[in-house]
């Protein structure tokens, strides 16, 4: 099976099937094409690390814990923390890294401790997410990456190989974390450059909103109401699942459009999050 062609495929069926709660604006999503390509790119700052098992290794940790910082509202953030703090907090753990397998677990230990400290939502799901790493051989998975990533048909290997290894990266319909995982890559290091151009965009909370500031698709009065109200959208609801679907087809329909791929139309519209002043839509879910 082709993992990044069944997102697709799940994508388009749960998009059209009834009752349909978001509608896409094909109109809309022409038009922010051309928007984006007069503004042009937007680079993606990342921060390159010259140990590069380290850096690959950081991006496999962030990512498996990319999720939930919010608690009860969108606007309610235990000690303000955010995706740039757990960044940060990877980066203090990590901190002079040598690969040795003692080091991982030891130094993963001190990054929950101080995720519990800092009071991350969702820190029990976090712990068991970063512990499956050590399980599933992180290190040794890196370790491969790295080696094998200039060659033929590595991605189409690795992608597999990611989602088999560790479990909280294949719980997600839409392996938002996954596809995230090879996206900061890219933009750290220019690595699997080809696979950019068919990867599906990480559907999470902030991408979808921005397209809807953007009108690129619409939401049933209903479901509109509850993202304004800030009423919570159960996990794996069709609604739900509609939202993301239609924040992956628009994505692509914007790739096709502007001649970019997917990590470059992702920056560009999450690096806008702001700019919208639309909630986004609550969901309790390590997905996202």
């Amino acid at each position: 099976m082709n993992l990044v062609e069944n997102v697709f495929e799940i994508s388009e069926k749960l998009l059209y099937t009834e009752p349909m709660n978001v509608a896409l604006n094909e109109m809309a999503i022409q038009n922010l094409a051309k928007e984006m390509k007069e503004e042009g790119l937007t680079p993606f700052s990342m921060p390159h690390d010259t140990n590069i098992n380290r850096g690959a290794l950081i991006e496999l940790i962030a990512s498996s814990i990319n999720y939930c910082y919010w608690y009860g509202n969108a606007n309610v953030r235990p000690n303000e923390v955010h995706s740039g703090m757990m960044y940060q907090l990877v980066e203090e753990a990590f901190e002079n890294y040598q690969p040795q397998f003692f080091e991982v677990e030891l130094r993963l230990n001190t990054l929950i401790d101080n995720l519990s400290i800092n009071r991350f939502p969702l820190i029990e799901e976090r712990q068991r997410h970063l512990l499956e790493l050590l399980k599933g051989g992180a290190p040794e998975f890196i370790d491969n990456l790295v080696k094998t990533r200039d060659t033929v048909g590595s991605f189409d290997l690795l992608f597999p190989e990611l989602v088999k290894k560790f479990k909280g990266f294949s719980s997600d319909t839409f392996l938002k974390r996954a596809s995230l995982f090879f996206i900061q890559l890219y933009r750290k290091y220019g690595w699997f450059h080809d696979a950019m151009d068919k990867l599906h965009v990480p559907a999470d909370y902030q991408v979808p909103k921005i397209l809807k500031h953007f009108n690129c698709f619409y939401y049933k009065d209903e479901l509109d109401k509850q993202i304004k109200r800030g009423d919570l959208i159960a996990k794996h609801s069709l609604e739900e699942c509609q939202i993301r679907a239609a924040t992956i087809v628009a994505c692509q329909m914007l790739a096709e459009d502007t001649g970019w791929n997917i990590a470059e139309v992702d920056g560009w519209l999450w690096l806008r999050r702001k700019t919208a002043i639309e909630p986004f839509h609550l969901t309790i879910t390590t997905d996202y």
